[in-house]
């Protein structure tokens, strides 16, 4: 019952700090798969190819920079999110 969240609070803490360490690239990968409007659902860009306009987001390339930053933030608070639950981990560990 207790190595749940130590299991993922550490979890959490290696997702983080390789987000926020950018480690072999994953920042980058994730902007470019997950935050891209191209690699959206088919069904959304036909809609928007049938109405004759373009998908909003599709300037994406010219926001990748700030969406990287904010990724890697994002990873940050990530990372202490998982120290905290490693700790409560622990505490509830040690205490018994």
């Amino acid at each position: 019952m207790y190595l749940a969240p130590l299991l993922l609070g550490l979890g959490l803490v290696v997702v983080g700090l390789a987000l926020a360490t950018n480690h072999r690239g994953i920042t980058q990968r994730t902007v470019d798969t997950y935050l891209n409007p191209a690699h959206a659902d088919p069904s959304l860009l036909r809609t928007f190819n049938r109405l004759g306009f373009e998908h909003p987001g599709m300037d994406s390339l010219r926001y990748a920079p700030l969406q990287r930053r904010l990724v890697r933030i994002w990873g940050g608070f990530l990372s202490v999110f998982g120290l905290a639950l490693l700790a409560a981990g622990l505490v509830l560990l040690v205490r018994t």
